[in-house]
């Protein structure tokens, strides 16, 4: 008799859970690539912005009115987590070969969606120059009028993605982004001039019209013509809708949440635009170590849910979770060390020492902000997959309750400590949704969650060791380089120093994560 004599049906199951963690992963790996060009081009707007503008209340009028429109749709219409619902209805009519289905729900989303802006446009170009200064208010409402077509476009791009992402269609979904921030940096830099506040609107909203154009073409390359389509009249819509009004309440919570801090963050010159490319560092690391997992398994869990494959969808979670925790524990302790030379790297022209100091204060702050988000996330898309929108929610509002509690410390403050209490405020309220949605959804998951719990342990142990020689080679290299290239150098030097030795360490610790990127690799290659 066979020492070991293998089990058929559970070899098939775990060679294809095997199969599928591998194909995430490299649907994982395609995003994150495609998504960290679109970052870069974010990070490199926001850098252009306080350039041309510099650390000056205009250049917090332009920056704050520009976030509305995305603020206003990703936020109190609940673009992203709305569309994200929208993913699984779509994978129900993909799987059954009706591709008329898919464009009417499609289109009744978008429907639902422009008329829900219609109702939201008149209050957005009243209300929000209420958060500025009343010496700001007039060039705002300016701005905004210019700015309100972004709202529909933003509409067309979140329904564009949620059919491409259906059909397992990431690239361009993920790249179109630096269509917009390319555009522009493209205006910032043609205009310069903050006087010509007419042609600066223009062409800005000119470049999201253009982005949503692309998507909008991605979406009809994968079958869905998108029309606008009375939504709230079918059935299958209107159920959809019934179940994104958590979401939508929940979106409405984190935007109304960045509105106050942005507003405290306006009490000081240049505040905004810092805290904004604070921000921009915690967004982008979300969105190469959280989101592409999220985007990427959604269809995947949704299936293992109608199916009642309970152990595939811990199990693909707990992979998920853990790879995003691999690449965003590392960067936020990066973020935490090296505030000050990652703020120097983005601060140019008008922005100076003195904002510098503003953006390296508020990302220290946010550090923490980077973990918090990416478990948050991906628990947000996986809860959505088990079509539960209440989990989320109710996390949500104990964030928000969390991170306006601590930034009322930044009230009485000045200067650079407002940035940092904000930061810290931004955190603590990451950190606690975090911690109240991974309660509630690993509940009755012991053994996925054991297995989570210890690669986060190995992880944070690559972490930790990293921090001391990664601070170190920041501020010796640049006296030994010196001006100007000298703090490029140094971050050079000290992300080198810190990728090898965290990558050492789980080497050394035997990571299964380390194999998951191999495989994931490979799917792409066989694939391609």
């Amino acid at each position: 008799m066979p020492v070991c004599a293998a089990n058929p049906a559970t070899g098939t199951a775990m060679s294809s859970r095997a199969d599928t963690a591998a194909a995430v992963t490299g649907d994982s790996i395609a995003v994150a690539g495609w998504t960290a060009l679109s970052r870069a081009t974010g990070v490199l707007r926001f850098a252009v912005i306080g350039a041309v503008l510099g650390p000056t209340f205009f250049g917090n009028t332009y920056q704050f009115t520009n976030s509305l429109p995305n603020l206003v749709f990703y936020g109190l219409l609940g673009g992203a987590l709305f569309s994200s619902l929208l993913v699984p209805a779509l994978v129900k009519s993909i799987d059954l070969g009706d591709r008329a289905g898919s464009v009417r729900l499609a289109g009744g989303f978008l429907g639902v969606a422009w008329l829900g802006l219609a109702v939201l446009v008149p209050v957005t170009v009243l209300a929000g120059p209420l958060a500025l200064g009343a010496g700001q208010q007039g060039q705002a409402r300016v701005l905004l009028a210019l700015f309100v077509p972004q709202l529909f476009c933003y509409a067309v791009v979140a329904t564009s993605v949620a059919v491409m992402n259906a059909h397992r269609r990431f690239a361009l979904a993920a790249g179109a982004p630096a269509i917009e921030n390319l555009g522009i940096i493209a205006v910032l830099l043609a205009i310069g001039d903050p006087s010509r506040i007419v042609p600066l609107g223009i062409g800005t909203t000119l470049a999201v019209v253009l982005h949503a154009a692309v998507q909008w073409a991605g979406a009809r390359r994968a079958g869905v013509t998108l029309v606008p389509r009375a939504g709230w009249r079918d059935p299958e819509a209107r159920t959809l809708i019934r179940r994104a009004v958590p979401s939508v309440i929940q979106a409405a919570l984190a935007a109304g949440q960045l509105v106050v801090l942005l507003a405290i963050a306006n009490r000081v010159p240049g505040g905004v635009v810092a805290f904004q490319l604070a921000l921009s560092f915690c967004y982008v690391i979300n969105a190469l170590g959280a989101v592409p997992f999220a985007l990427a398994a959604l269809p995947r869990l949704a299936r293992m849910h109608r199916d009642g494959d309970r152990a595939g969808f811990a199990g693909t979670l707990a992979g998920g979770l853990s790879l995003g925790l691999f690449v965003t524990v590392p960067v936020a302790v990066i973020y935490f060390v090296m505030a000050g030379p990652l703020a120097g790297l983005v601060s140019a022209g008008r922005m100076g020492p003195g904002g510098t100091a503003l953006i390296a204060a508020a990302l220290a702050g946010l550090a923490a902000a980077v973990i918090g988000e990416t478990i948050f996330s991906i628990s947000t898309y996986a809860s959505y997959a088990r079509e539960d929108t209440r989990s989320p929610l109710w996390s949500t509002v104990v964030g928000a309750g969390t991170c306006l509690t601590v930034a009322s410390l930044a009230l009485p403050a000045e200067g650079t400590a407002v940035l940092a209490i904000l930061g810290l405020a931004y955190s603590a309220g990451a950190v606690a949704a975090a911690i109240v949605l991974s309660t509630r959804i690993w509940r009755d998951r012991a053994p996925a969650r054991r297995k989570l719990l210890t690669s986060a342990g190995r992880t944070a142990a690559g972490a930790v060791v990293l921090a001391g020689p990664a601070w170190l080679t920041s501020v010796t290299v640049p006296d030994l380089v010196g001006a100007p290239l000298g703090t490029g150098a140094g971050l050079l030097a000290a992300v080198c120093v810190a990728a090898g030795l965290f990558l050492a360490v789980q080497v050394l610790l035997r990571a299964p994560e380390l194999a998951l990127v191999a495989g994931g690799f490979k799917s792409l290659r066989g694939r391609s």
